[in-house]
């Protein structure tokens, strides 16, 4: 399953490759995505309701315990693009911060010469 899946869902084996160094690299590399979005999903992305949600989208899979590689990629695809469009995380500091701690450190240093 993981190979065609990895086929299927990633592309790995259909690259159009003219050179031996890049068919050697292309499929392995397809199977390392493959590898890395299923640790993802199953350390970060996995939620219990992931798969009732699904049957309630498709009541004709009654019989779906776990999660496909495909709805394992597509949720990253999801998280990936929501990370590109959502506003700066609030742990991160803003320029004006960056530039007050800055003076601070400024004038830390002048006070002790």
């Amino acid at each position: 399953m993981t190979f065609a899946e990895a086929r299927q869902v990633l592309g790995a084996g259909q690259a159009c490759s003219r050179t031996r160094h890049a068919i050697e690299r292309t499929v392995p590399f397809g199977l390392y995505c493959y590898t890395i979005t299923v640790i993802w999903y199953t350390l970060h992305g996995h939620h219990p309701h992931d798969t009732a949600g699904h049957r309630t989208r498709a009541p004709w899979y009654v019989t779906k315990t776990h999660p496909a590689f495909s709805d394992m990629a597509a949720k990253l695809r999801r998280t990936i693009i929501a990370a590109r469009f959502m506003p700066i995380d609030a742990g991160q500091p803003t320029d004006t911060e960056i530039r007050a701690v800055q003076e601070a450190w400024a004038a830390a240093s002048t006070d002790l010469a």
